[in-house]
């Protein structure tokens, strides 16, 4: 089975657009959201009308969950709260039932998915350090666990002796005993220095696991951001990927 794995789409919809173009292309069997499928953009509506139609799981995100008033605003930063407010009046009641159906975890064939962490899911932990991997993998018993939030990919492998490693190149193959967690990165603002829309596609058959980027029209989102009266900055960081 090949699962595209997508994270943090955050109302972009010119990205999730070009996302799923290239999942298509790749003839992906089942498609798995790990959250956060608005806040920040422009479209909150379009993306969830997309996401249920085309994702087979979507997991609840922070800023999903903030944008059903669940979430103290006090915890998010002055440029979340605001686009968080607008999501907020914008959302139509189709999207907000969506949003409030979805899990915050999801296992299948020896895997967890999650939204931040799967270390209290419900806190939305970031996961910065080998020190916060390390109380992660405690969390779980799978071999691997996939997340999101950071907007940042990277893979850290965890093999029998306890020792962690974090792996830079893809393909990654899993070896039998070796645990692993992984950051897909994000759809709709990615944070790592790369503006073009980053997913995951995992290959149970073949035992990997590969990143995977779609450029997309940022100027198009841009546009859009700006014409909604949404913090510049929000359309201005697109552009670099930070």
């Amino acid at each position: 089975m090949r699962y595209g794995l997508i994270s943090d789409i955050h109302g972009n919809l010119e990205a999730l657009y070009a996302v799923l173009s290239e999942i298509d292309k790749l003839q992906i069997d089942t498609i798995l959201c790990l959250g956060d499928v608005v806040g920040y953009g422009p479209n909150p509506n379009e993306c969830v009308q997309i996401v249920q139609e085309r994702a087979a799981v979507c997991l609840i995100g922070n800023h999903d969950e903030a944008s059903l008033g669940r979430v103290d605003l006090e915890f998010f930063n002055y440029l979340a709260r605001e686009a968080i407010e607008w999501t907020m009046r914008e959302l139509n009641e189709e999207s907000m039932a969506y949003l409030r159906s979805r899990p915050y975890t999801h296992e299948f064939e020896d895997t967890l998915i999650v939204h931040a962490s799967p270390d209290e899911p419900r806190r939305w932990n970031y996961i910065v350090s080998l020190e916060d991997a390390e109380q992660s993998f405690a969390a779980f018993e799978l071999q691997l666990c996939f997340i999101g939030h950071s907007h940042t990919p990277w893979v850290i492998d965890l093999n029998a002796e306890g020792r962690m490693q974090v792996r830079q190149e893809y393909p990654v193959t899993f070896l039998d005993k070796h645990r692993y967690l992984i950051n897909v990165g994000s759809v709709g603002q990615p944070r790592d220095r790369n503006p073009a829309a980053a997913f995951g596609v995992l290959d149970t058959q073949r035992k990997e696991y590969v990143l995977k980027r779609a450029p997309y029209d940022v100027a198009k989102t841009q546009k859009k951001i700006r014409a909604q009266g949404l913090p510049n900055f929000l359309a201005d960081r697109l552009a670099t990927g930070q």
